[in-house]
């Protein structure tokens, strides 16, 4: 049995296609800011939607829109199952 992902980034690691919820947010002040400002707020439902090759961008659906983010932001959102 392997244990649920911690964050988003390690959801994109398990190429995990269920749904999530942002459990809280850690890091720098300017990405944390950036994240609350489109959407990544505690008990939002986000669903990795597609992974880029070569450690490119994530995908995530969440709140009716679909966003990318650097793997190092998305290291930022702890997640909960």
């Amino acid at each position: 049995m392997s244990a649920s992902p911690r964050t988003l980034a390690e959801l994109a690691d398990k190429h995990g296609g269920g749904v999530v919820r942002v459990r809280s947010l850690s890091g720098r002040p300017q990405v944390l800011i950036r994240l609350e400002e489109i959407g990544f707020t505690p008990g939002t439902e986000v669903r990795l939607a597609a992974v880029a090759p070569f450690g490119g961008p994530l995908a995530f659906d969440l709140r009716g829109a679909r966003i990318a983010l650097r793997r190092a932001d998305a290291a930022c959102v702890e997640v909960i199952p």
